[in-house]
């Protein structure tokens, strides 16, 4: 059996998501140094967590596209092996 490279669709995703995570990481940090001042008011600390949780939700979605996508090539794959 011939080994077969990834779809270009499955390096685009894959890249992208890696870009997603590397500036989720570097967005997280600079929301947890802004939230770290002492002289943080609640509206500040509230626009923080908003912005935390918009980030999180964008990541957690992208993430579920990037299962979705490796769980259809595996069912595709083991139902050709099947056959």
């Amino acid at each position: 059996m011939a080994e077969q490279r990834p779809s270009e669709t499955t390096r685009v995703i894959l890249r992208s998501f890696g870009v997603m995570v590397t500036t989720y990481e570097e967005r997280m940090a600079e929301l947890l140094a802004q939230a770290s001042r002492e002289d943080l008011t609640t509206d500040e600390a509230l626009r923080l967590a908003a912005s935390a949780l918009t980030l999180s939700a964008r990541l957690t979605r992208r993430l579920r596209e990037v299962t979705d996508h490796v769980l259809e090539i595996e069912q595709r794959l083991l139902s050709a092996l099947q056959e």
